[in-house]
């Protein structure tokens, strides 16, 4: 259910939110702002409690999209989704910053450099992929949202590193078509804009691509977490060690000449005993 705050005016009538004009951080009538309206407890939008929002004009002022992420990132489908005026104001803004990554990503297309630096961008997309799929599958709408604020956290970084254009091109149009169920309209506009315009098909994730070649392992002296070092997968205790006495701010909280005993999980965890 949707939900938001219902309103009372001074002789217990129902007010609609329409109705209502923030002076102060307090609530007054619109055409009578000497009457103070009562704010009651947030309950489901009804049209008795005159507690409902026009789609029409959360449309008109900041699209069908925002109003789409909005509702979809507040909760899961289980729970209730508290209307605010806050969050549907923040997805409109963070549209925006999609709209602007579009932009950049659009210009590094048109930049089309020689070879590509890495294969981080490939793999970013498969991975997209699969979190996008495999939240769908299980309704958790509202992580698919976060999953769109990470994506564009890496993009933005990311895209103008030094790629080809069809290597941009061709992880953008995926991760264009797996925000069509959230986003349809700003896809569809930046799919045109990328003149694809043929059927567009569900993309599928490549899972050689999903495999890590780096690792964080944590370190541990005596019990007490210390440190973490990002090193190769599967790494050797014996080469691990080496890193670690290479890290002052960890070999500071021991003597490397006392170690008594070393309990190594394999790209997870070493404990040094001291």
């Amino acid at each position: 259910m949707v939900c938001h705050e219902t309103y009372k005016d001074q002789n217990n009538n129902w007010i609609s939110p329409d109705e209502i004009t923030s002076i102060n951080g307090k609530k007054y009538l619109k055409n009578d702002d000497s009457k103070e309206i009562r704010v009651g407890p947030s309950e489901s939008m009804s049209k008795s409690k005159k507690n409902t929002i026009d789609p029409e004009n959360i449309i008109n002022s900041f699209g069908a999209d925002s109003a789409r992420l909005f509702i979809l990132s507040d909760s899961p489908p289980e729970k209730d989704v508290q209307w605010s005026e806050e969050g549907i104001s923040a997805s409109f803004k963070f549209i925006q910053k999609l709209w602007n990554l579009h932009s950049k990503t659009m210009e590094e297309i048109n930049k089309d450099f020689p070879k590509d630096i890495d294969e981080e961008l490939t793999k970013f997309t498969n991975k997209f992929i699969k979190k996008i799929s495999n939240n769908l599958d299980s309704f958790s709408y509202n992580i698919i949202i976060a999953n769109l604020h990470e994506m564009y956290s890496f993009m933005i970084k990311e895209i103008n590193k030094g790629y080809k254009s069809k290597t941009i091109k061709e992880n953008y149009e995926k991760i264009l078509t797996t925000m069509m169920p959230i986003i349809p309209h700003f896809s569809s506009e930046c799919l045109n804009i990328l003149s694809i315009s043929d059927k567009v098909t569900w993309p599928t994730y490549d899972e050689s691509q999903l495999e890590e070649s780096t690792n964080i392992i944590v370190v541990q002296i005596n019990g007490k977490k210390r440190g973490i070092i990002d090193t190769k997968k599967d790494i050797n205790e014996d080469d691990l060690i080496k890193l670690i006495s290479n890290d002052e701010k960890i070999t500071k909280h021991f003597d490397k000449n006392k170690i008594k005993k070393k309990i190594y999980i394999k790209n997870k965890l070493i404990n040094i005993i001291a």
